[in-house]
This record gives C-alpha cells, sequence and structure tokens, in this order.
C-alpha cells in the first residue's frame, strides 16, 4: 500500500511551499491494467500543472472550500476578506483549473 503525504489540518501552519495534492481520490479510481495506471499518471501531471497556475491566494481559497471543506462564510473569515472578494478568488480559481484540465476532457 503506498505511504501519502498527511496534509495538514490547518493550513495556515503549512510550510510556505504549496501542499502537494493528496492523491488517495486518484488511487481510488484506478484500475489494476497499465492503461488505467498510465491515464491516471497523465491526470495527475494534468491536475499539478493546473493547481501552479492559480495564485497564492485562489489556492488558498481552493483548498479551504474543497479539501478542508470550510464554508464559503468560514474561507472568507478566515482570511479576512468580504464575501464577494472570496467568491471572485473562488470562482477565478476554478476557471482557471477548468482551463487546466479542458485538453483532457476533450480527449476522453
Amino acid at each position: 500500500m503506498p505511504i501519502y503525504n498527511k496534509v495538514p489540518d490547518n493550513p495556515t501552519t503549512a510550510p510556505a511551499e504549496r501542499i502537494r495534492l493528496d492523491e488517495r481520490f486518484v488511487s481510488l479510481l484506478v484500475a489494476e491494467d497499465a492503461q488505467a495506471r498510465l491515464e491516471a499518471q497523465e491526470l495527475r501531471q494534468l491536475v499539478h500543472r493546473a493547481l501552479q497556475v492559480l495564485s497564492d491566494d485562489e489556492m488558498r481559497v481552493i483548498q479551504l472550500r474543497y479539501q478542508h471543506k470550510k464554508s464559503p462564510g468560514q474561507v472568507a473569515a478566515h482570511l479576512g476578506l468580504s464575501r464577494n472578494s472570496m467568491a471572485a478568488l473562488e470562482q477565478s480559481g476554478l476557471e482557471k483549473l477548468r482551463q487546466g484540465l479542458e485538453g483532457w476532457y476533450q480527449g476522453v
């Protein structure tokens, strides 16, 4: 069984470098054949590249909302932002992720 990097529960205590994406969700979807493993590796690389495009603020919002499952109000309060500012960061971050993954979706 693979060993995974623990993602801190509190993102403010994380090191200054970006937190690596917890890949457990990908391993749940991977079949045992070589083709499926190759496709999963390609998907991980695409997600990694898409995440690198996000600004630090967008990354923090996306992490808090989707990895740590915080509500929009909690994220806004935690980051000291208005709800509108937080929503704009979330929307722009998600749009960048969609654009980064768009080629993969079209190829499937």
